[in-house]
């Protein structure tokens, strides 16, 4: 994944009916291939304080997987398979504007200028508030495509790419201490239309419950600046030069 910086995948099962485990199952079968007699073990169910103690174990290992510093968790899917990251342990650079890069891969093919139009794998994390993805177009197989210079896309996402390579992966977190960088807050500069679902600037989550999560961060008045901190990977896919 993407930097399991999202814990809304956290699922805990504890305990199974009380009955033939799963394994034992699977042993008494093969016993009756083999012609053996078959013999089965009871699985029991854990009282409620092994139950208690299991559910805490989970909840502080995603705790700890939240409390991680973002360069531990540069394991990524952006693209489909799994990055080959070079600067894991690198620290965010911040640029002039503001925006905080961390390049994961450098790339080697072409470097992108204003005007030319650029192919894009991208997912997004609402990193200071809950850790949820809104993005993640390499599942769908569905690159962004934009053109530089166009102001189509939130400036963050534009600066990121300039200052990328070809088949390189960048990560860029978007501070909300910057709004500038970012979408708009209010919703009347950040929507097109009038039934509030398409965004001025990219790229926009395509899916609702990302775009939720989203809007969420950008919308609520009790957030601070800091909750309001986006994280995107991005990898570069191809770089179509201006004719």
């Amino acid at each position: 994944m993407s930097a399991a910086l999202h814990l809304e995948a956290l699922v805990l099962r504890v305990g199974r009916p009380t009955g033939i485990s799963r394994g034992s199952r699977g042993a008494a079968i093969a016993h009756r291939r083999c012609g053996e007699p078959r013999t089965t073990t009871t699985a029991l169910r854990p009282t409620t304080s092994e139950a208690v103690k299991v559910k805490r174990s989970h909840v502080l290992r995603g705790a700890l997987v939240a409390a991680a510093p973002l360069t531990t968790l540069l394991t990524t899917r952006v693209g489909g398979a799994h990055a080959v990251v070079d600067n894991a342990n690198k620290p965010f650079v911040e640029t002039a504007s503001g925006l905080k890069v961390l390049d994961a891969k450098l790339g080697e093919g072409a470097t992108p200028k204003a005007g030319d139009t650029v192919v894009v794998h991208w997912s997004g994390y609402t990193s200071g508030y809950q850790g949820k993805r809104v993005e993640n177009t390499s599942v769908r197989d569905d690159p962004f495509v934009f053109t530089l210079g166009d102001g189509k896309v939130i400036p963050a996402f534009e600066e990121a790419v300039l200052g990328m390579r070809q088949g390189g992966l960048r990560r860029v977190e978007i501070p909300g201490a910057h709004p500038e960088l970012s979408y708009p807050r209010k919703r009347s500069e950040r929507f097109s239309d009038k039934l509030n679902t398409k965004y001025r600037l990219g790229p926009q989550p395509s899916e609702l419950g990302g775009q939720r999560a989203l809007d969420f961060v950008l919308d609520n008045p009790t957030l601070q600046d800091f909750n309001r901190d986006l994280v995107y990977d991005i990898r570069l896919l191809n770089v179509r030069a201006k004719k």
